[in-house]
Parts: structure tokens; C-alpha cells; sequence
């Protein structure tokens, strides 16, 4: 059998035999990496996003001693943030 082929099945009675039967091979290896940076740059975001407007709502706290807006801010990123740190630090998953 040569690579990128499927072995020969049989079909079942009322199929036929398919002439060409795509196999994913070498073009598709850079899929996972591109996946993998896309999520680092997506969590990277979504943290520096959160420490930004967690940041400009603890000053505005600071300035006008109301601290609505800390808990604005994080009651809307804290999930949010919740999510990715279950995400990367929870329980490991075999992927392969």
C-alpha cells in the first residue's frame, strides 16, 4: 500500500467503490501549529485585555473612591478569565 491510500473495503450492498478517496497527509502537519499560536494570542489578548480594564477601573476607583467600576470589570473578565486558567492549568487531556 502506498501513503495517502485507504486500504480496499468492500462496500456494502448498495455503495460503490469511490474512485478517489482523499487522504490527509503532510499538507495539513502545520493545521495544529497555527491552531496553537491562534489560542496563545487569543489568551494573551483576553489577559492583557482584562489587566488593562482592571487597571483603568482600579484608578478610576482610586480617584473617585467609588469602586463600582472594579467590580463591573471583573465580574464581567472574571469568568472570562476563570475559563482560560481551567483551560491551560486543569487537567491534562490526551489528545493524541
Amino acid at each position: 500500500m502506498t501513503e495517502g491510500t485507504t486500504p480496499n473495503k468492500k462496500p456494502r450492498s448498495g455503495q460503490r467503490i469511490k474512485p478517489f478517496q482523499p487522504a490527509i497527509g503532510r499538507e495539513f502537519e502545520g493545521v495544529q501549529e497555527i491552531e496553537a499560536k491562534t489560542r496563545d494570542f487569543l489568551a494573551r489578548l483576553i489577559a492583557s485585555a482584562t489587566i488593562a480594564g482592571v487597571l483603568v477601573a482600579g484608578g478610576y476607583g482610586l480617584v473617585t473612591g467609588k469602586y463600582m467600576a472594579v467590580i463591573g470589570v471583573w465580574s464581567v473578565a472574571g469568568p472570562i478569565v476563570g475559563a482560560l486558567v481551567a483551560y491551560y492549568f486543569g487537567p491534562q487531556r490526551d489528545t493524541g
